[in-house]
């Protein structure tokens, strides 16, 4: 991301690795947990992970996600078969917080909320 994308008063407040085994030589390296001081420094890395795309390190790639709380989580995987279901219909959609499903179809923006409406919004449109 370079040096020059985090301002002076950026820190970690914290970071380890996933309890895991050592990886294989030549495979996968752990997973890090990073708590950010700032939400705004957190904010601008994910906003600038999507603008880059890809990220590597050594030739590993990188990837970046926010950690969402539980119930976030069990909310937001609800959607699991709606978003293969848009993938391969080829409707844009995207997740935004906390649980909320943005679809792009025919220029129109929809947002839904529930598995179950989104489900009935697909099958009205025999998606």
């Amino acid at each position: 991301m370079g040096p020059e994308f985090f301002s002076s008063s950026f820190m970690v407040e914290r970071a380890h690795r996933i309890p895991n085994k050592k990886p294989q030589v030549g495979g996968r390296p752990r997973s890090i947990l990073a708590k950010i001081l700032c939400t705004c420094d957190r904010d601008k890395i994910l906003r600038r992970k999507r603008e880059l795309h890809d990220l590597d390190y050594n030739g590993n790639k990188i990837e970046i996600y926010p950690d969402y709380s539980i119930t976030t989580q069990l909310k937001r995987r609800e959607f699991r078969d709606i978003k293969k279901r848009l993938i391969n219909a080829i409707v844009k959609y995207s997740m935004m917080y906390p649980a909320k499903l943005r679809i792009v179809y025919n220029d129109l923006i929809t947002f839904l909320f529930s598995a179950v409406e989104a489900s009935a919004w697909l099958d009205a449109r025999g998606l």
